[in-house]
């Protein structure tokens, strides 16, 4: 069994698990170990106030999450120290899921209505039946100083304004913003929600009658800097990862800058 970067830190997670919940999660994290398949629990029992503050974040869509009761792990793949956050498409990764499964794990990744990648959770006979000693598990209490979070629920907002709050719509909204690479998180969330509230126009692109496709022709149309480097930051900016100026990557970055 070989040591993961994040050993350490993800058997304190596991152990803070409720009793059916921890044992399954320390099968599972021991075959991730024993097949050196490099991921982090990052994320594991949660308080109210904690559960509270993601809700009105956005992070997360319910306040009977099986986080509150010890029966829900979050994971993310790693590579040595660094957290792969685009990384749930890995051949190894899809093994460490499968496996969860096999555990009796339900992944958040197979959800429809609010997909959640790094979210496994130990369904066992129901929300709050697995143990703490000889205790069923209990929602855990708000501590007594809570995180304050003044910002609101972006899909509360959205819900308010009729406007479709799905993932899919949100990653939208988020392109339309000039919110690269959008996965749903805290501070992304929280930056769309400003954006909305405050009535900003979501970026526009420039208007260009070159009809052709060359990325570099474009931009020379509308009067951009087209050398490599300027494109490596236009593909940034518009989440394309690993810009290497192939083609696919120039007719991907010129759809976007396009507007399509």
């Amino acid at each position: 069994m070989s040591k993961l970067h994040y050993s350490e830190r993800s058997w304190g997670n596991i152990a803070k698990l409720a009793n059916d919940t921890k044992e399954k999660a320390t099968a599972l994290f021991k075959y991730a170990e024993d097949n050196n398949i490099e991921v982090l629990i990052y994320e594991t029992i949660r308080t109210k106030a904690q559960q509270e503050a993601n809700v009105k974040s956005g992070a997360s869509q319910t306040m009977k999450s099986y986080h509150l009761v010890g029966q829900a792990l979050d994971f993310v793949p790693t590579k040595g120290a660094s957290t792969i956050w685009d990384g749930y498409e890995r051949a190894d990764i899809k093994k460490f899921i499968a496996k969860a499964k096999a555990l009796g794990f339900e992944w958040g990744g197979d959800w429809t209505s609010f997909v959640d990648k790094p979210h496994l959770q130990n369904n066992y006979k129901g929300y709050g039946t697995d143990t703490f000693g000889n205790t069923e598990s209990k929602p855990q209490p708000t501590p007594s100083k809570p995180a304050v979070n003044a910002g609101g629920s972006i899909v509360d907002y959205l819900n308010s304004k009729k406007i479709d709050s799905s993932m899919a719509n949100r990653k939208k909204l988020a392109a339309k913003y000039g919110i690269a690479n959008y996965t749903g998180t805290a501070v992304q969330n929280t930056a769309l929600l400003n954006k909305l509230k405050a009535g900003a126009t979501p970026s526009k692109p420039v208007q260009s009658g070159y009809k052709g496709a060359s990325l570099v022709d474009y931009l020379k149309s509308v009067n951009k800097a087209s050398d490599y480097s300027s494109r490596s930051k236009y593909a940034t900016k518009y989440g394309i990862k690993g810009y290497r100026g192939s083609t696919s990557q120039n007719l991907q970055l010129l759809k976007k800058m396009r507007g399509f």
